[in-house]
């Protein structure tokens, strides 16, 4: 699998590995996040290149074979409210993008065991890149 490097605050490392740790059982997506977060090169939250998919940013991606870019906002599961473009961070696609910036390209499983392709075109909105650092 296609695994290009990633970039995640400390903040968001920190965060993300407490909530996986307070889940009674852990999805194969929450494995592959555990995964993901192991080998992710961490910063300081004012050191996150601006076009880098961090928690909470705005970003225009690509799902193969659609070639159709679509909004989404990555979110925690407790800020997940099923509104329009909100990805869950524990959900395939959302644990998929976290860390990457904008012309990488991941493989990623999926529950049914199809692998799907997803690429970052664009980073709208990042809290970091605002100076939002909480």
């Amino acid at each position: 699998m296609n695994k290009p490097q990633i970039i995640i605050s400390e903040q968001d490392l920190q965060r993300l590995e407490t909530m996986l740790e307070h889940q009674a059982v852990l999805t194969p997506t929450m494995q592959h996040l555990e995964d993901e977060l192991a080998r992710a090169e961490v910063v300081k939250p004012q050191d996150v290149p601006a076009n880098v998919v961090s928690m909470n940013a705005k970003a225009m991606i690509t799902i193969a074979p659609s070639t159709e870019s679509v909004e989404i906002t990555l979110v925690y599961p407790h800020d997940f409210k099923g509104e329009k473009g909100q990805v869950n961070v524990i959900a395939p696609i959302g644990a998929a993008i976290l860390g990457l910036a904008e012309g990488q390209c991941i493989e990623w499983p999926q529950p049914d065991g199809h692998i799907m392709k997803v690429t970052i075109e664009k980073v709208l909105f990042q809290p970091e890149r605002e100076g939002n650092y909480l």
